[in-house]
């Protein structure tokens, strides 16, 4: 057997090298996915406190199964909002919450990203159709020319206020913005913040890598939610009806006697400027015990540290 072709070897590894190089030279980075959060807008002002992530708050990250997880523990019936979603092509959304600590006002913002537009208008349909036929739905509110593809309704809680909604679809992204109040009109406030966030929205976002399922064409699409859930109206509502929940998760956080505010959590109390350490500091205008060693924080008695002290 003779010696190897070093030659044929050497051509073959160049051909080899240089089609790998065309490759790459070809080749083109994948971006890294969008990141939603930034595309959310800061509150009105600083007196707007970060609301944390529970069962019935939407928080964070979350995909179709956590949003209709979200819906439930609200109190409301997911229906086949999941199925929908998952049809429309839905990849991931981001929500945030923050209270005002004065008036306990709550400011909700979420965004949800779709494959593409037609599926981001799809739920848009469904937002708009779920307030516009909800059973709380009062009236419109009016959003300006500069922010298309968009609708705002007053929808009502019984006995505690009314949720200022604004929702509206940008690319293959749909945004909604609402504002609850027991007395203030928050409308405008509401498309403030709706505008901003259509401002700084890009046409498409950066997808994750295989997120999302291909939008179906219509038929087959209507026909898979039908055949998942005969009540898909129902559905579509409970979207908005959770609104009657958050109504009464904000009541039982708000003003209590003697003009406390509590921090959702209990661990802090407003003083008109800032946020107390209950464990350290005691509200003024707090409740005492009879013997002064604890005060009522609205669901429990606290030790007060410095008469236990003297006690001692």
């Amino acid at each position: 057997m003779g010696p190897p072709n070093i030659q044929g070897v050497g051509a073959v590894a160049r051909i080899s090298g240089g089609i790998a190089a065309l490759a790459l030279i070809g080749a083109s980075p994948v971006a890294a996915a969008t990141d939603l959060s930034t595309l959310l807008a800061t509150p009105p002002g600083t007196d707007w406190v970060d609301v944390g992530p529970a069962a019935d708050r939407l928080v964070g990250g979350f995909s179709s199964h956590d949003y209709a997880l979200f819906l439930k523990a609200a109190g409301s019936s997911p229906g086949a909002i999941e199925t929908e979603l998952n049809l429309d092509g839905f990849t991931r959304g981001y929500g945030l919450e923050w209270e005002q600590s004065g008036t306990q006002d709550l400011l909700v913002e979420r965004v949800f990203e779709f494959r593409d537009s037609r599926g981001a208008g799809y739920w848009y349909g469904t937002l708009k159709n779920g307030s516009e036929h909800a059973k709380q739905y009062t009236g419109p509110i009016p959003v300006p020319a500069s922010l298309p593809n968009s609708f705002g309704a007053v929808l009502y809680a019984s006995g505690s206020g009314n949720q200022y909604r604004v929702e509206f679809a940008k690319g293959n992204l749909v945004f909604v913005v609402h504002m609850d109040s027991d007395v203030n009109d928050l409308s405008r406030p509401a498309v403030t913040q709706a505008a901003a966030m259509y401002e700084t929205a890009p046409a498409h976002t950066d997808l994750p890598p295989g997120a999302g399922q291909t939008v179906v064409n219509d038929l087959v699409r209507n026909v898979e939610i039908a055949a998942g859930a005969l009540i898909l109206f129902l559905g579509l509502v409970a979207a908005i009806a959770v609104v009657l929940v958050t109504r009464r998760r904000r009541q039982s956080l708000g003003v209590l006697a003697g003009g406390l505010t509590m921090s959702p959590d209990g661990a802090y109390w407003w003083d008109g400027t800032q946020w107390r350490d209950a464990r350290v500091e005691v509200p003024p205008s707090a409740q005492r015990s009879p013997d002064g060693a604890y005060w009522w924080d609205g669901r429990t008695w606290r030790p007060v540290l410095n008469a236990r002290a003297q006690a001692q």
